[in-house]
């Protein structure tokens, strides 16, 4: 008889289910299986919820339908309990931080450095790269899959709840570097939730002279300011481009980070561009925005970002247990997988009352 979990399942968008499923099955010698002792809340969860799929708006570029029946969450850790190798045996009983996905290592995007491109990538929580299965792996639930070559012993010194953040923070750590951040340099975050804050918090580990960021959620803010942003402003009582331009005495920033993806909001990014600079959409959509070619002018540049390379998992948690990241303020509730739909309803409320949710199965 195959063993019994209580997990929360995605069957069809806007309906989660909390039910028994059985354990995943193990398909590969380098898997394990974890108990999972915490998982955080990724605002892609809030996308897959709502129907939408961006993991393959970000990395394949096209709307691609979802499975039903996926189990949600990818940014969690907890303890090996199974192995099914031998030779992964001396993992049993380690409490691990999880990198989520896994990339073939064949394809030509693998064989050059940009594995985070990988169109073959298997993910957990996101039923991309499984095949056909009767439920898709997450860590919404008391149990769920990893790979040996990919979960990373923890120290004492770093909680569950916070290692859950390393997805997050390995993901901000991408982007600060597709902007390409000179030395001593200044930068600007148009929106500062959980991605924002990671890119302002590893800005600051590559070097960035002074993090603006901006935002109009009290709470966001707040935590900016204990998480170390240098200059906060709020975008409901301050002209932002004006501010920006006071702090940099008019030069203006060598990168944009924009989680808001708006027209009004990429067309001011490039505006506070300095010549070189770079701005990284965040806010992939399929939407059309314009903006005068002209804005473009000193070699200024748009790009993208999508996911993170392994060797970023590692960096952004070596930053983490040197306190050089700070994620315990981001962690402003916590509930059980029965209570999914209550994190939920508080996450997508109209008011931004929660910063980073955590469900504690």
């Amino acid at each position: 008889m195959s063993k019994k979990m209580k997990a929360v399942v995605l069957e069809k968008p806007f309906t989660l289910k909390v039910k028994e499923i059985p354990w995943f099955e193990f398909t590969s010698p380098e898997e394990v299986m974890l108990k999972v002792e915490a998982c955080g809340i990724c605002g892609s969860d809030l996308r897959y919820y709502q129907g939408e799929n961006p993991w393959a708006l970000h990395t394949l570029g096209i709307e691609k339908p979802n499975p039903p029946n996926i189990v949600l969450g990818h940014e969690y850790a907890g303890v090996v309990v199974e192995v099914n190798h031998p030779s992964n045996k001396d993992l049993i009983g380690k409490r691990v931080a999880v990198l989520c996905f896994k990339v073939c290592g064949k394809c030509d995007f693998c064989r050059t450095g940009r594995e985070n491109l990988c169109k073959n990538t298997i993910h957990m929580g996101h039923g991309q790269g499984w095949g056909e299965r009767e439920y898709y792996p997450g860590a919404y639930a008391q149990y769920c899959l990893a790979w040996a070559n990919l979960v990373y012993p923890l120290a004492e010194n770093i909680s569950s709840e916070e290692s859950a953040m390393l997805d997050i923070l390995a993901v901000g750590l991408h982007v600060a570097r597709r902007g390409n951040i000179r030395p001593g340099s200044a930068i600007l975050c148009l929106g500062c939730g959980p991605a924002g804050n990671a890119i302002m918090q590893s800005a600051k580990c590559l070097g960035a002279g002074k993090t603006i960021i901006t935002d109009i959620s009290p709470l966001a803010l707040k935590i900016a300011e204990e998480c170390g942003a240098d200059v906060i402003i709020d975008a409901r009582k301050e002209d932002v481009k004006e501010q920006v331009l006071k702090e940099t005495r008019g030069k203006g920033v060598s990168a944009v980070y924009d989680s808001i993806g708006t027209e009004q909001s990429l067309q001011m990014g490039l505006e506070l561009l300095e010549e070189g600079g770079t701005l990284v959409n965040m806010a992939v959509h399929s939407g059309e925005i314009k903006f005068p070619a002209l804005n473009l002018s000193g070699e200024r540049r748009i790009c993208t970002s999508s996911n993170f390379r392994i060797s970023e998992f590692q960096t952004a948690l070596d930053y983490l247990a040197s306190g050089r990241y700070k994620v315990k303020p981001w962690i402003t509730h916590r509930f059980s997988l029965d209570e999914v739909h209550k994190a939920f309803d508080l996450l997508l409320g109209e008011k931004k009352q929660a910063f980073k949710v955590v469900l504690i199965p």
